[in-house]
């Protein structure tokens, strides 16, 4: 194609794919050292839990290597040609639906902790936060088999609907999910905490916050976009890598059980060395150095079983 063809906007209508998939990537890198700092940690955790970390992680290599078939679909084989940049080719695919996967897989996740957090009195809550789960997934799921039958990149009324029933959904589900954390984590505070000090609890709900922040942010920022944008595709920068900051999320939230670990020790608890790991509802065989700790409070252990 000539370079008379190209269109003045050229940089408006590329730079959001290659931004997007781009921001994508580093993601990706922080994953795999959290995926890392997991394995190496924590190999005795109960099996339901490998699964879903390792699952999460599969997915994610898999939206990471379609992205970069965009990435080559939209500027390599497509360089010069409009009409490739305004084609979705695989991001119908990894953008929505298995980012949705991973959202809901993720917001299920602390849907469950919310109930232990509880002492398993918020079911109303927990199904709350899933039904808010479904519906994004769905709206997403939907958008992406939208996108794929029109093959192209859906603006307007249409974008409109589908990715505010998406995005609204998936804030309304991480306000919730923070708000109930945030909740019950001051309650045991309030209360006091037979293991955990304020010091560690503190620990626990700046990293909610943190985390859950993210997610929001950038779901709203996307929202703001389509809603103040709508005939432009700058929507899929930021849509772009929603599923690696709940993956990211997921895994930090994991990892932080080592930080609580040495805040415990820095209060001058002895934590020794046991071929038991105390992990999320079960124990396995674990590092002889390292013991995970249980971060979602179910109850109090006694005090001789963390110092000598």
């Amino acid at each position: 194609m000539s370079t008379s063809s190209i269109p003045t906007n050229i940089a408006e209508v590329a730079a959001p794919g290659l931004l997007g998939t781009v921001w994508n990537w580093m993601l990706y890198g922080v994953l795999l050292v959290q995926v890392y700092v997991y394995i190496y940690n924590f190999p005795g955790d109960r099996k339901l839990l490998k699964l879903l970390v390792y699952t999460i992680f599969l997915l994610e290599t898999l939206q990471t290597a379609f992205t970069g078939a965009d990435l080559y679909y939209w500027f390599v084989s497509g360089f010069g040609n409009i009409n490739h940049l305004e084609a979705p080719y695989l991001s119908s695919f990894d953008v929505p639906i298995i980012g949705s996967v991973v959202s809901l897989t993720v917001q299920f996740f602390f849907a469950y902790r919310v109930w232990v957090l509880s002492d398993k009195k918020s079911s109303w809550l927990c199904v709350l936060i899933c039904i808010c789960s479904l519906v994004n997934a769905s709206a997403a799921f939907t958008g992406g088999v939208y996108t794929h039958i029109i093959q192209r990149f859906p603006r307007g009324w249409t974008l409109k609907v589908i990715s505010l029933t998406w995005l609204t959904a998936n804030t309304l589900a991480d306000i919730l999910i923070t708000a109930a954390m945030l909740h019950y984590i001051g309650r045991r505070r309030r209360l006091g905490d037979g293991y955990f000090g304020d010091h560690v609890l503190s620990r626990i709900v700046r990293l909610t916050v943190e985390t859950n922040v993210l997610t929001t942010t950038d779901a709203i920022i996307s929202l703001l976009m389509i809603s103040i944008f709508p005939t432009k595709n700058w929507y899929i920068c930021p849509t772009a890598i929603l599923g690696k900051l709940y993956s990211n999320s997921l895994l930090v939230s994991l990892n932080n059980r080592i930080s609580i670990r040495d805040a415990s020790i820095g209060r001058g608890a002895v934590v020794e060395p046991r071929s038991e790991a105390v992990t999320y509802g079960g124990t396995a065989p674990s590092r002889p150095a390292v013991e995970p700790v249980h971060i979602e409070l179910e109850k109090a252990r006694p005090s001789s079983q963390i110092s000598r």
